[in-house]
């Protein structure tokens, strides 16, 4: 962090005061300024001013002492997750690999085809549909999980939670990796976002709607439960040619994962305490990705329940 320095030292020196011009004599005049060279009041004010200790850059060394405590405040204490950091390793492999060997303009087509038709874009893959119609509200769920322990983070959540409706977890991961866990929250640190709508549960089962629908209007779901092995080839077969819907798929893969990291913490917050009925329902969030992290939301004890 930058400091503006105010260098100058204003001083000022009184003028011993003069003799009284009705003095009677030359001896009374010569006694008082000899008083006066010797007195310490006015030893201390003729003396020079020392300035503050200079850095080598003109810095007093004072003020440059506290720079880099203000400087280093940002880093102390600061831990990187190594999950979150895998996470986000693969995520930018993937993407890197991908684009370098995909066949030129196949994810160009992927994206003039949804230009075409947003609701049924013809991918090829209503699975890939479905993905690719969630993962730009998957971080409203993650939202319900992430903002109620906001408070105390390295950074604010809210920038992070925005840009991956179009960046995913390349622009969650930073946030991720330097989150520290919240397992204990007053609800009076609650922002109002989050208290008002976010803990809502009107908001969180129209959330869980908006996402199970796009399995519906996929076709995705018919699928699931009438031809899952068939589902799943063309699935296969759509992301494999396809930069763009490789990444796409890990990308929401990840997020999802994260979610269900979440899962846990927050049902510690919310008083419950048994660790592997809260591993079970983590895992659970998995088999609707996406739609499994709002329905979670939707039926999980309030903050109001556990106080």
């Amino acid at each position: 962090m930058k400091f503006s320095l105010v260098s100058k030292v204003l001083i000022s020196a009184a003028l011993a005061s003069s003799a009284s011009a009705f003095a009677p004599n030359q001896n009374r005049k010569t006694a008082i300024r000899s008083i006066e060279k010797t007195s310490p009041s006015t030893q201390s004010r003729d003396a020079p001013v020392t300035p503050p200790p200079q850095s080598f850059f003109g810095t007093p060394s004072h003020l440059l002492a506290q720079s880099n405590e203000t400087e280093e405040g940002f880093f102390s204490n600061l831990t990187i997750n190594p999950i979150y950091a895998a996470f986000y390793l693969v995520f930018f492999s993937v993407a890197t690999y991908m684009t370098t060997t995909e066949a030129s303009g196949a994810s160009q087509v992927l994206v003039e085809k949804f230009i075409a038709d947003p609701l049924h874009p013809g991918f090829g893959s209503s699975l890939f549909e479905s993905v690719w119609n969630d993962i730009g509200l998957v971080g409203l769920p993650l939202a319900t999980l992430i903002m109620p322990g906001a408070k105390g983070q390295k950074f604010n959540p809210t920038p992070f939670l925005f840009a991956s409706s179009l960046a995913g977890f390349g622009s969650l991961g930073i946030f991720m990796m330097t989150r520290s866990p919240a397992p204990s929250v007053k609800k009076e640190d609650l922002g109002w976002f989050t208290k008002n709508v976010l803990e809502n549960k009107i908001f969180n089962w129209v959330l869980f709607a908006v996402l199970a629908n796009a399995y519906l209007i996929s076709g995705a779901a018919n699928g699931i439960f009438l031809d899952p092995a068939g589902l799943l080839s063309e699935f296969k077969d759509m992301i494999g040619g396809s930069a763009l819907g490789l990444t796409t798929t890990v990308d929401f893969a990840i997020l999802c994962l994260t979610g269900a990291s979440l899962v846990p913490e927050d049902l510690k917050r919310r008083g419950f305490v048994d660790d592997g009925k809260a591993n079970a329902i983590a895992a659970s969030t998995l088999l609707f990705p996406a739609a499994g992290l709002a329905l979670y939301s939707a039926l999980r004890p309030s903050l109001d329940d556990s106080e």
